[in-house]
């Protein structure tokens, strides 16, 4: 969108306010609501942003220790500028607009830590082969008939959800959840963001939405602005949708599949071969060779929170194993051969707790590694993949610590994503674990307090 048709849709629209911001390290939209007036004045110089958006963890306590930023610096601003391809009409707010943000320093240099950044980063190396990704995540996700008060004076416990039965896939019950459901789906398509479909999922409360598939760092924009949307159009119904990666020890988790094809620049699939087996192309088994070989030190892109770990349980839906198989739902990686337009593979390993430019540029990263070094992909796991001995099925990385000392060891981590990032980034999760280390939680207290 050019800066003319940005003013003339405010015009039209009478929006009078613009959210303005971009991800954090957990994917989290956080910026400003600014006046539309100040912000047609702004576009020119930007809008500045204290860094601190970077230098805390998602509950905003100050993370220590960090080179990007700190109390030594005084948490100075950058500078956000507004991408007006991003550029929106919120439908379900009066008179709103969105869009979403780089960061630069005063100086115009890219902000080394920013998520979007490093997926920018990584497309660049793409381009430079003359290829293209077409990527998008499915996500699932939770909707509890409770506000942000409910949830505390609850203490997170004994939580009503909007349906109470595992209903997956039923039409007739999801009928009753369309008051909502429908709602999203509508202000999605009026917000810009196109929905393929939406379905029940299996668990109380529970739903799957798949966003169209987009190119580059619009399918991570979009990403991030549904998943922001559902939460505030949730809010304004007295509701809490939750993309936690595993609410409940009861029930299964919550995934974020990313899927993901290559192209040329003329437009073709290039993971599609009418003469190859199962019609993938060479290209594409030296993708997923890479992506295989580089999952267990990327996993932390993938699955950057504590909780995101508690997903990875054998027989919920979820991998285990460092796995690829044709159309099976228990390997790491899902081939999916279908037509010239459709061939791809799905990335099994994110749930809806990812952070999606960096689950994204983690992926693609790995995965022109393998066409770089034109890597060969394992044989195919046969069967059930969650009943393979650990020499068949390499075992992915059980806690955020493992996954974070793997990622600060990877020297391809620092080739693709940049060495200031990996510090920062490692020192962000160290954080993260270490706090979460501290903890004395129910389980403890149940198995030991009186017993032992």
């Amino acid at each position: 969108m050019t800066e003319a048709q940005v003013r003339a849709l405010i015009a039209d629209r009478g929006i009078d306010t613009v959210k303005i911001g971009g991800a954090d390290l957990d994917g989290v939209y956080r910026g400003k609501r600014i006046p539309a007036r100040a912000f047609l004045d702004g576009l020119d110089h930007g809008f500045a942003q204290c860094d601190v958006i970077f230098g805390w963890d998602i509950g905003e306590e100050l993370v220590p220790g960090l080179k990007f930023t700190g109390w030594e610096s005084g948490y100075p601003d950058i500078i956000g500028h507004p991408d007006l391809a991003t550029f929106s009409y919120v439908p379900w707010e009066d008179r709103f607009a969105s869009v979403v943000c780089d960061y630069t320093d005063e100086h115009g240099s890219p902000t080394a830590v920013a998520p979007r950044h490093i997926l920018k980063r990584v497309l660049d190396r793409a381009a430079s082969h003359d290829l293209t990704v077409q990527l998008a995540l499915e996500l699932e996700f939770r909707i509890f008939r409770e506000d942000q008060r409910s949830l505390r004076a609850k203490d997170w416990k004994q939580l009503e959800p909007i349906s109470p039965t595992n209903s997956c896939y039923s039409v007739y019950r999801a009928t009753g959840d369309d008051g909502i459901l429908a709602r999203i789906r509508r202000m999605m398509e009026e917000h810009g963001l196109t929905i393929e479909g939406y379905n029940r999922e299996h668990g109380p409360g529970m739903y799957e939405m798949n966003l169209a598939h987009a190119e580059g760092v619009s399918a991570a924009d979009q990403t991030m602005m549904f998943r922001n949307g559902v939460k505030e159009m949730c809010m304004q119904e007295g509701l809490t949708a939750c993309f936690m990666a595993k609410w409940s020890d009861q029930e299964d988790g919550s995934s974020g599949h990313l899927h993901q094809s290559v192209w040329s620049a003329d437009g073709r699939n290039l993971f599609h071969d009418a003469s190859g087996d199962h019609h993938l192309s060479n290209l594409a088994r030296h993708y997923v060779a890479g992506v295989l070989r580089l999952l267990p030190e990327f996993q932390a892109m993938f699955a950057s929170n504590i909780n995101s770990y508690k997903r990875y349980v054998a027989g919920t839906w979820a991998p285990t194993s460092v796995t690829w198989g044709v159309e099976t739902r228990t390997t790491a990686i899902r081939m999916v051969p279908g037509s010239k337009n459709s061939t791809r593979i799905e990335n099994r390993v994110p749930g809806a707790d990812a952070n999606p430019y960096l689950a994204m540029a983690a992926s693609v990263a790995a995965g022109l590694y393998g066409i770089e070094h034109k890597l060969e992909m394992p044989p195919a796991a046969r069967g059930n993949a969650y009943e393979l001995s650990a020499a068949e099925a390499p075992p992915l990385n059980r806690t955020l610590h493992e996954a974070v000392e793997r990622f600060a060891a990877s020297e391809l981590a620092v080739e693709f994503f940049g060495a200031p990032f990996v510090d920062h980034f490692v020192a962000m999760k160290r954080w993260e674990v270490a706090q979460y280390n501290r903890v004395v939680d129910r389980w403890q207290l149940e198995r030991y307090m009186e017993m032992i």
